[in-house]
């Protein structure tokens, strides 16, 4: 029988079959399993107004004909965050609005891990061809000294001190707004950025403005 995954992530749940391919193969087996996660969810919650047999299999329709782009996965982590409080209080009620307004806020939360996975493997399909073009270190250079807007003498970097370019980045960063109250992500471009991330998505922005001139 089927069973909701314990110990789910936003990698494993984007990656999950979604629920207009499995309507496809069975539509009926697919709502069941969806009024398995909400049921699951109402047993989670000690409210009072909590959801009876005919609102779970009215929403677990409403999932399978509108919310078919998600995988299963996809629903439970978005019911399981959803009764933990993460999206907001829960005020003593659980129907179909507030489910909805769940998926709201689960869409931004997988959109931004969908664009960072996106980032990361453009990134590695692309960071050696980068790092191996032989005009690289001479355009990074220019780059620099044109922020700066000062001629620095041509010298060998020594590997223990960070180059003006490095600690211009990192300076910018720390300028950046904090991602919500996580202090290992902040905001570029209305999306989220770790450290490592943004200074490669800043490199890459420099060589093309310095392309541009």
């Amino acid at each position: 029988m089927w069973q909701p995954k314990s110990q789910l992530t936003l990698a494993q749940s984007v990656k999950g079959n979604k629920i207009a391919s499995l309507r496809k193969t069975d539509r009926n087996e697919t709502k069941m399993k969806l009024a398995m996660l909400l049921s699951r969810c109402c047993a989670m919650l000690n409210i009072e107004k909590n959801m009876n047999s005919d609102q779970i299999t009215f929403a677990a329709e409403h999932l399978v004909q509108e919310k078919w782009m998600y995988s299963l996965e996809d629903i439970q982590m978005c019911l399981d965050r959803g009764a933990a409080g993460m999206y907001g209080t829960i005020y003593n009620r659980l129907d179909l609005s507030v489910i909805n307004e769940w998926v709201a806020k689960f869409e931004y939360e997988r959109q931004s891990h969908i664009h960072s996975m996106q980032r990361e493997e453009q990134t590695n399909n692309n960071i050696y061809d980068i790092f191996a073009h032989p005009q690289l270190a001479e355009a990074l250079q220019q780059v620099s000294d044109k922020l700066l807007i000062k001629e620095v003498p041509v010298r060998e970097i020594k590997r223990s001190k960070a180059s003006n370019l490095e600690q211009l980045i990192m300076d910018e960063y720390d300028e950046l707004a904090l991602w919500g109250e996580d202090v290992a992500f902040r905001l570029y471009n209305n999306l989220p950025y770790q450290f490592t991330e943004y200074r490669k998505e800043r490199i890459r922005e420099l060589i093309e403005q310095q392309n541009e001139y």
